[in-house]
């Protein structure tokens, strides 16, 4: 491409790099100039214009957008580029804006020429709202800066979409103290507050417990209130929760599976507590709820109600800027509406998510083979995330652990799942159970690929997923080189618990033996496919690629 400013005369065919306005003729960005529109320009004394020539490979910023939408696009929106130069992203039904702020984040930071701003996710909208705004900023991009852009985005599910409001039950429990009048106004202020800030997404008020404020007395009601089939628990308390070990913390350990948060970062307000009892999310107000401003931590507790697989990293930073309005779309524009479509098209087709194992410390190699580099100067484990993001496979989770800041440096590059497991010197059991509990439950199964395998392809892995029968309940689709049998491996979700990898010496594990009756093959005719990098030789011979 070729920006600069053109003597007007020789300006045909010279893309306009801003919109124009003249009496009676608007061109906008992007517009190729015609001989009518020099003749036009030169009306009005115009003798030079700021524009791009095209060059092979380049692609018009119009386009782009169409790209980019149809990628980060899901479930209830559409999308069209208004004559303002921006992709207008618009709801398709009434229903409820669901994001995550992470990964929101992320799009925004791979590269300076694509932004995207959103209204507040978790946010309820109507059919025909505008939720999102779309730029791309050059007139034109080379296609291989859009391709990189699209391969970024592959490794996870749509970035944005639209979920039907569903009704969820809500129990109230109260942690009295002192039971006087005042106490009874603060947990009747609070509940009127969380009645406006949570309307119309759903929420059922219903029945209400009364505990003491005592960590085993409190467990009782919280196990009554789950018992009663709320979907979701709040719980009401006229003390702060500071740490872990406090009452109300106490008590949620005593009923939960698991606490995802304790600590939210506003003065006045920190103690927000998250847990989870089954499929019921329990929620710790902070005492000082009724009093303060809360709209950051009520688009935590969204978060917490809309998201079906909680991670503790689901609460690790909050930081992102949302549109300031909303606006519906002029009935004009409706015919313009390009509408998303995620669904797979096929009930036969398997939907699979992929575990990248990458956690480990490889002692044996005798350095961090994860990051041994290869002639390009990229890290081994990358060549396996990158397959992992070229299958069919969706979302794509990447287990870190040994040295986890230089794997995750490299992996803010690309929209995947990063799961931290600081439990990683406890074996590789630990990463396989932490990233299949984050697998959401549309998915029929799971890949599990240790991330020591550099010669996995993406083909390879789209195989195994052939090989699924999603008409059969339990399942395991694994590699297999002239009778030996090697990772990745395939598991059905009803087998989750008893998932595990391949050993390195190809004898199969008990659990393999036991389930021998489901297991599928892949039949591998290079060997070299199924190496795993475990001794310097290896690493050394990596490093010479």
């Amino acid at each position: 491409m070729q920006y600069g400013e053109f003597n007007t005369n020789q300006a045909i065919g010279v893309r306009l790099c801003r919109n124009v306005s003249l009496d009676d003729k608007y061109y906008i960005k992007g517009h190729a100039l015609t001989a009518e529109d020099i003749d036009v320009l030169k009306k009005y004394d115009i003798n030079k214009v700021f524009g791009v020539v095209f060059e092979d490979g380049d692609i018009d910023y119009r386009t782009a957008l169409v790209q980019i939408s149809a990628k980060i696009c899901g479930d209830g929106l559409g999308y069209f580029v208004d004559d303002d130069g921006l992709c207008k992203i618009v709801a398709t039904f009434d229903g409820i804006y669901v994001a995550d702020e992470n990964r929101l984040d992320k799009f925004n930071g791979f590269n300076e020429h694509f932004i995207l701003n959103t209204i507040a996710p978790y946010t309820s909208v109507k059919e025909g709202d505008i939720i999102a705004e779309l730029e791309v900023t050059p007139t034109l991009l080379h296609e291989d800066e859009i391709n990189d852009m699209l391969f970024r985005l592959s490794g996870n599910s749509a970035l944005i979409q639209i979920d039907k409001i569903k009704e969820r039950k809500v129990s109230l429990v109260y942690t009295n103290l002192i039971r006087d009048e005042s106490e009874n106004m603060d947990f009747t202020s609070v509940v009127m507050k969380l009645v406006t800030n949570f309307e119309g997404i759903g929420l059922q008020f219903g029945s209400e417990f009364n505990s003491q404020y005592e960590k085993n007395i409190l467990a009782e009601s919280l196990f009554d209130a789950c018992k009663s089939g709320a979907d979701v628990v709040f719980v009401i308390s006229p003390l702060c929760s500071s740490g872990s070990n406090n009452v109300l913390a106490a008590g949620l350990k005593i009923v939960s599976d698991k606490i995802f948060n304790y600590f939210y970062p506003q003065v006045g307000a920190s103690d927000l507590l998250i847990g989870k009892k089954g499929k019921t999310t329990i929620i710790v107000l902070p005492h000082s709820y009724g009093r303060v401003d809360t709209s950051a931590i009520d688009g935590m507790i969204k978060h917490a109600l809309f998201t079906e697989e909680l991670t503790e990293a689901d609460f690790a930073h909050k930081h992102a800027s949302w549109l300031a309005y909303r606006v519906k779309i002029a009935a004009s524009k409706q015919k313009k509406l390009i509408k998303a479509n995620t669904k797979s098209g096929s009930s036969a087709k398997a939907n699979v998510g992929i575990v990248v194992l990458a956690a480990g410390q490889g002692r044996r190699a005798g350095a961090n083979k994860l990051m041994v580099e290869d002639k390009s100067g990229e890290p081994l484990f990358m060549r396996a995330v990158k397959a992992a993001i070229s299958s069919n496979a969706r979302p794509v989770f990447v287990i870190t652990g040994y040295r986890h800041e230089e794997v995750e440096e490299w992996l803010d590059k690309y929209d995947v799942n990063v799961l931290y497991n600081p439990s990683y010197a406890a074996g590789i059991k630990t990463s396989i159970s932490l990233g299949l509990k984050a697998v959401p439950s549309s998915c029929d199964g799971a890949i599990l690929l240790p991330a020591d395998m550099p010669n996995i392809k993406a083909a390879d892995l789209n195989k195994l997923i052939s090989k699924f029968d999603t008409k059969a309940d339990k399942q395991i689709c694994l590699m297999s080189s002239f009778g030996v049998k090697s990772n990745p491996v395939l598991w059905s979700k009803s087998l989750y618990d008893y998932a595990d990898i391949v050993p390195e010496n190809s004898q199969l594990r008990t659990v393999f033996v036991g389930h021998s009756d489901y297991i599928k093959t892949v039949e591998v005719k290079d060997k070299k496919k199924l190496l795993d990098i475990n001794y310097p030789n290896d690493v050394k011979s990596f490093a010479q690629e």
